[in-house]
């Protein structure tokens, strides 16, 4: 169990750092951006008087500063934008996720609950939103809501890899073994021959019972990357 304990922080760390986490790294790579809705057409955004409220290029801006990792310019620049009135109405849900990634990625858990909630109300087929709720959710130990979150994002979106990895951290977190095998093995169908995967499935069936089964998979995710360090370390343990 230490060991899995172990694995488990690592993903939930890089979920909520957005940073490469050593096991299994890829699972917790941020869902991508939402698409950014069709430009207003000439004229929105201009108050009675006639004065514009440049809401796009601030948009822009507060894009930039999220991707520069200036959060709190980012939130403020994202609350301006929303409390102005001028927003179109098509840019609302996608405004919402963009300030809950920032909420999220400055560990305010709170703000990026409430934002991603909003966002998906506005727009239940958010799928990156219901994706970074799950994650959100799951930085705060609130597992049984994240898989819930998660299960929302592979409903509109069964194709994502790292929603499954994104889900199946969160049951084996709750020591529900066989439904976080079966996501894993789905994340693993879609993205083959990834090492840390099949080093993090490994410990699932070790953490089930399933001795053998864990021994193939280690012994196939060090064909692949000789340095996975998990799959080396279960490897040594089960050949005891």
């Amino acid at each position: 169990m230490l060991r899995l304990s172990v694995i488990v922080a690592c993903v939930a760390f890089a979920i909520t750092s957005g940073v490469s986490a050593a096991q299994p790294a890829p699972a917790a790579a941020p869902a991508a951006p939402a698409a950014a809705p069709a430009a207003p057409p000439p004229g929105a955004g201009v108050n009675a008087a006639g004065t514009r409220y440049d809401w796009q290029g601030n948009h822009k801006k507060a894009q930039a500063a999220l991707a520069a990792r200036d959060y709190k310019t980012a939130i403020q620049l994202f609350t301006e934008i929303l409390n102005s009135g001028r927003l179109p109405k098509a840019w609302l849900a996608t405004t919402l996720y963009l300030r809950g990634k920032a909420y999220r990625s400055a560990r305010q858990y709170r703000e990026a609950v409430t934002d991603y909630e909003a966002a998906v109300q506005a727009d239940p087929k958010l799928h990156p939103a219901f994706f970074e709720l799950g994650a959100t959710y799951h930085s705060q130990q609130q597992y049984a809501k994240a898989v819930s979150a998660f299960g929302q994002a592979i409903a509109l979106k069964s194709d994502q890899w790292n929603y499954y990895d994104g889900r199946c951290t969160s049951l084996a977190s709750m020591s529900r073994w066989g439904d976080a095998i079966r996501d894993c093995e789905a994340a693993v169908r879609l993205k083959p021959g990834n090492a840390n995967l099949i080093a993090f499935l490994g410990r699932l069936y070790e953490e089930s019972g399933q001795k053998q089964r864990a021994i193939e998979l280690y012994k196939l995710a060090l064909s692949i990357n000789p340095s996975q360090a998990d799959a080396k370390e279960g490897l040594a343990q089960l050949q005891k």
